[in-house]
């Protein structure tokens, strides 16, 4: 017979795949991501099954939506913000972490930190916080706990990359979240989105949840949520086809290079006959080959 820890455990665990699969269920459009149960078992913990449900699918569309997508690539843009707010704040950290892609802090924000965080009233209160602000905050979080970390990523030798991206990838524990949180906040307001330097802001499609919801204030309806939703989807297939056929272009360069010279050569006979041309060119032609055999012999 179950303890009582592993029956109430297992309960839990049956609730939250109950919220989750009315969610998708109600929105089939939606793409379920690995820690996806992380943030929605915070809002179960929080406010119960019945009225998680309705939180959980606002939350994952106008806060989540840019992990949802059939791609990951959206998100894989919002981390190209962190080495930009580091370039901002701290030049210097900023070169020594220029070898090092910020895919260390995918698992963090693709999560809004629960899975990270195991601590319940650290991980509650982060989510007060983080919920309270627009979405591009929590990258501007971790972007700070890069920060605090400064002494310690400057010690790594430039030989040990592998150290460098672990360290970036784990979360420092305790978490200061006293401190990190205004160091955010400071951030976000020292060096707002829209002021990152080498224009990685305009990179962020129009359409992605840290454009469309920068007004928390202001009130976001689910059906505009989901329209931005298959913009964004069509946007995707768009970038997609432009990479399949780039990458078409660059594996046949070679043919398509002979092709086009070929090509080219034909028209410009075409139009060399056109002019009637063709006869002088030959008279030329001629003529130069004559004085050329007359200067080697």
């Amino acid at each position: 017979m179950r303890s009582g820890s592993e029956q109430e455990l297992s309960s839990k665990k049956t609730k939250l795949s109950r919220v989750i699969t009315q969610v998708l269920r109600n929105y089939p459009m939606l793409c379920y991501f690995q820690g996806y149960h992380d943030i929605v078992q915070v809002l179960l913990l929080v406010l119960g099954e019945k009225h998680s449900v309705p939180a959980v699918a606002q939350l994952s569309l106008l806060r989540l939506r840019d992990f949802m997508l059939p791609s990951l690539a959206p998100a894989v843009k919002h981390l190209q913000l962190i080495p930009a707010i580091i370039a901002a704040a701290d030049s210097d950290l900023s070169t020594r972490l220029s070898s090092t892609g910020p895919f260390f802090a995918l698992s963090a924000t693709l999560t809004l930190y629960a899975h990270d965080i195991q601590d319940y009233s650290d991980i509650a209160r982060l989510f007060d916080f983080l919920l309270a602000w627009e979405p591009v905050v929590s990258i501007y979080l971790y972007a700070a706990i890069v920060l605090s970390r400064r002494k310690e990523l400057l010690e790594i030798p430039l030989d040990e990359p592998e150290m460098l991206h672990f360290t970036l990838s784990k979360l420092p524990i305790p978490l200061d979240l006293d401190g990190l949180i205004p160091q955010a906040v400071q951030l976000f307001h020292d060096h707002p989105p829209d002021s990152l330097p080498t224009g990685v802001w305009r990179r962020i499609p129009r359409c992605s949840v840290l454009k469309t919801f920068r007004d928390v204030s202001k009130k976001h309806s689910i059906e505009t949520a989901v329209d931005l939703f298959y913009q964004q989807t069509k946007q995707l297939r768009r970038e997609e086809n432009k990479k399949k056929f780039i990458g078409f272009l660059w594996s046949h360069r070679r043919t398509i290079g002979s092709v086009a010279v070929a090509v080219f050569i034909g028209a410009m006979s075409i139009w060399i006959r056109k002019r009637g041309l063709d006869n002088s060119i030959l008279t030329y032609a001629g003529q130069f080959r004559a004085a050329f055999k007359g200067r080697l012999f």
